[in-house]
């Protein structure tokens, strides 16, 4: 995949004054075959969906309900909100090189403002949908919850504690020329 980006000097309409090209990246067996979130790509996925929780929760929670209080979620919305995340269609993930390693780019993550191709869609969305659902099962969505009460951020509790998998004994990194 390649992207060629004409820049236009300001007040000199139709002159240009360069190019910036990107490559999008090279997708490998693993992340165009497997079923499953490649392993080096786990910390930022946790990320993404721990952003995601706690924005849903957030949104929830703030909104004036009843009389104007606000009050605590039932479970049944708490679930309800939690599992909608998980069935987004995450169209806005997907993976990019960043300074020549391979990583997500998608909401709550610093690789979303780096500029380069993202390439998402084909096994992403359903990697995605997996490891959330994963975390819901894992953790149950009344843990999530008071977590986000205490906290209000998921991403230290999901993925940066101990067996999280963005703890240095468990993040794994894929730099491109790895594959070469």
């Amino acid at each position: 995949m390649f992207l060629t980006m004409l820049c236009l000097a300001p007040g000199a309409l139709g002159q240009t004054s360069g190019v910036i090209s990107y490559n999008g990246p090279d997708v490998n067996s693993e992340e165009s075959e497997s079923m499953h979130m490649p392993d080096y790509l786990r910390c930022d996925a946790c990320r993404v969906i721990a952003y995601k929780f706690t924005q849903k929760l957030d949104k929830m929670t703030t909104r004036p309900r009843g009389r104007g209080e606000k009050e605590l979620l039932l479970l049944s919305e708490i679930i309800e909100g939690l599992e909608n995340i998980c069935d987004e269609d995450w169209k806005d993930t997907g993976v990019k090189e960043v300074e020549g390693v391979k990583r997500l780019s998608g909401p709550g993550l610093e690789t979303k403002e780096v500029p380069g191709v993202t390439a998402s869609g084909q096994k992403w969305p359903q990697r995605l949908h997996e490891m959330c659902h994963m975390y819901i099962g894992d953790i149950g969505e009344e843990q999530l919850y008071g977590i986000f009460k205490r906290e209000r951020n998921l991403e230290k509790f999901m993925c940066h504690r101990k067996n999280g998998h963005c703890h240095p004994k468990n993040l794994k990194v894929k730099k491109v020329n790895d594959e070469l």
